[in-house]
């Protein structure tokens, strides 16, 4: 089967004739990527931002300073340069980030929030509570094998090249296995699945 003839997770008939879990739990990420997208818009729109822009904010306040680089928002969400100079420069005349140069390189500079923007980012940073609670519900195991799961697939996106690198534990080079567990060289300890990190502070690409 060609790729232009491949059937389509989304097609009711693909998922269940005969039952096709790949296809329906890709199905079931782009619903939950759409109830992201109505969350994220409801309160970019209620901030009076577009949602890029609120993403913009709400990255800077929780990540160094060392991160927060145009470079680094490009990559983090899958646009352009350009594109996200433009939400800085709105974003600047808003008040709600300034620029910092970079010592180390005086053509380089770093974005931080104002303390307006810090506020705004405090209050927005909370779109997503909606998933909390029934996140809250399910079983520990049950968590703990999603959260599992889903590491492993954004691993794989990235290994792929569907995605750049995640700041995760599985990329890292400080990251490895022993028997029966995994492992951080960075720190010598052993890993629990619950200490496995999607974003962390001291990742370095292991490639």
């Amino acid at each position: 089967m060609t790729a232009d003839s491949a059937p389509s997770p989304f097609d009711p008939f693909q998922q269940n004739n005969p039952p096709d879990l790949d296809s329906k739990i890709v199905a079931s990420l782009e619903r939950l990527t759409g109830v992201f997208r109505h969350l994220l818009w409801q309160e970019a729109t209620h901030c009076g931002l577009s949602p890029l822009q609120l993403q913009v904010v709400v990255f800077l306040r929780f990540h160094p300073l060392g991160q927060c680089t145009v470079s680094t928002l490009a990559r983090e969400y899958h646009v352009s340069r350009a594109t996200i100079s433009d939400a800085v420069k709105t974003l600047t005349q808003k008040l709600l980030i300034s620029r910092r140069t970079d010592p180390a390189d005086l053509r380089s500079h770093f974005l931080q929030l104002t303390p307006e923007g810090e506020r705004l980012a405090d209050q927005a940073g909370r779109f997503a509570e909606p998933l909390h609670p029934p996140v809250a519900s399910l079983p520990a195991r049950q968590k703990m094998s999603v959260y599992l799961g889903l590491l492993t697939l954004l691993h794989q996106l990235q290994q792929a090249g569907t995605i750049p690198v995640q700041r995760m534990c599985f990329s890292c080079r400080h990251y490895g296995r022993q028997p029966g567990q995994h492992f951080c060289h960075l720190l010598n300890i052993p890993l629990e699945g619950l200490q496995l990190r999607l974003d962390c502070p001291e990742h370095a690409a292991a490639f």
